[in-house]
């Protein structure tokens, strides 16, 4: 088999689904074919890039080997020799990933590793890797991506337009308009994904409000003009939308391509500190910060709608219209999707939300307060707790707030599997049509 076709490192049947999101886990035998799999020893040759550009690719890394590996086997394996260079900032790991960097550095040499003894954030790291490279396109890349064939050669292509000052990727998770709808489970699965979506898409782009980081690619020329990130917003959240602002007030275009998709897992990092309250604190203050800065109200991000996504609002719509009083007020689970709390006979309110009625923009960091924030609302007013599908999630992750319903409040049975109601009252007269199911009943329903 020869070197631009062999099989990616970790196998096409790696399987990709995380078991669980709050910290980030991929299933105990993917990280064991990761793990006891060694590094690739040189860079799989590629066809060659259109432009001569040498693009420089920051990677931040803070423990998490498995990601860590993951991410840069794929930037090897997928990216073509002499085109680039890999400059990995780790941010004190104690995990081996420092040992890891250091073994593969001997054998790639288009990687160059900078270590530091403390973990300084996300956005002083990334200066620091920014100032460390020496390519014409700078590449922002999050450890927690895979990047397949071509992608970089896209990228760059949409930089020969002038007009495009930050340009990113279109991805399976981030909470804006550069998410779309995927299916894939495998490693192989996401190769082909990939591939499929170029031939329809070759060179189209959007104009998006902000170019998230998880992969941000850019001239050096807008970059002298832009600056280096803000390292005010310290550990992380913020930068990027304080970034695309910046970005635009310079003059240039924020752009999402069609034609690059990349695997991002999602909060590989940020993800271990919901259970501390940081996830929370750091975002309140960030936003904070993002809001004195620019003198206006941070607006959460949109997101691309889909048909299933249309679908959803509308099941929800119907389902509400039909199972519940008018007037009554109803909790719905998002991530501040407009769309799912507008009811025609109902009122509906973000869950969670802050003090102006707006999503949150974070999830409780345990059981206990998101326990707190539902009985406070219900305490104003709130009748009802609606999850769409989006959110099942919720019932096995926070188990705890699971038993709270479970054990106080009962399930309205619905026509579909699009959401899940549960009662805040108690008394099944409130309800049309049949009566109220106790959850346990129809939770295994929900999650086959």
């Amino acid at each position: 088999m020869s070197r631009a076709t062999r099989d990616p490192t970790f196998g096409r049947e790696l399987n990709l689904t995380p078991v669980s999101r709050r910290p980030l886990r991929l299933s105990p035998r993917t990280v064991d074919t990761v793990l006891s799999t060694e590094p690739t020893i040189e860079p799989v040759l590629r066809p060659t890039l259109t432009t001569s550009r040498l693009a420089s690719i920051v990677v931040v890394t803070w423990n998490n080997l498995v990601f860590n590996r993951l991410c840069l086997d794929s930037v090897f394996s997928n990216t073509e020799t002499g085109a680039y260079e890999l400059i990995v900032v780790d941010n004190g790991s104690a995990d081996g990933t420092v040992k890891y960097l250091h073994q593969i550095a001997r054998t790639h040499a288009a990687l160059k590793v900078l270590i530091n003894a403390e973990n300084r954030g996300f956005a002083k790291a990334v200066n620091q890797g920014l100032a460390a490279a020496n390519g014409e396109a700078l590449v922002i890349l999050n450890n927690d991506t895979l990047v397949p064939p071509g992608w970089l050669p896209a990228l760059m292509r949409h930089l020969d337009d002038k007009r495009i000052g930050l340009v990113g990727p279109v991805t399976n998770r981030i909470d804006n308009e550069a998410q779309i709808e995927t299916s894939y489970r495998t490693y192989g699965q996401f190769l082909d994904f990939a591939q499929a979506r170029v031939p329809d898409r070759h060179g189209a782009w959007f104009a998006i409000p902000v170019a998230a980081m998880f992969c941000l690619a850019m001239r050096r020329d807008a970059y002298q003009a832009i600056g280096p990130l803000d390292e005010r917003f310290e550990t992380g959240f913020f930068e990027d939308d304080d970034y695309s602002m910046r970005a635009r007030t310079a003059g240039y275009v924020v752009a999402c391509a069609e034609d690059v998709f990349i695997h991002h897992f999602g909060e590989a990092s940020f993800g271990q500190l919901h259970a501390t309250g940081e996830f929370k604190r750091l975002l309140r203050q960030n936003q904070r910060r993002y809001e004195w800065k620019w003198g206006m109200s941070w607006e959460p991000h949109r997101r691309r709608v889909s048909p299933s996504y249309l679908d959803t609002v509308a099941a929800v719509r119907r389902t509400v219209s039909d199972k519940l009083p008018k007037n009554s007020t109803v909790l719905v689970v998002s991530r501040g999707d407009d769309d799912l709390v507008r009811f025609d006979d109902q009122v509906g309110w973000h869950f969670p939300q802050d003090n102006r009625g707006a999503f949150a923009g974070y999830y409780p960091a345990d059981s206990m307060e998101g326990i707190r924030a539902l009985e406070g609302l219900r305490e104003r007013g709130a009748s009802y707790l609606l999850f769409p599908k989006s959110a099942f999630w919720w019932l096995d992750h926070y188990d705890g707030f699971r038993r709270h319903l479970e054990e106080n409040y009962r399930v309205i049975p619905t026509d579909d599997d699009h959401c899940v109601i549960f009662s805040l009252r108690g008394a099944s007269s409130e309800v049309r049509g049949e009566g109220l199911q106790p959850v346990h009943q129809q939770y295994s329903e929900w999650t086959r």
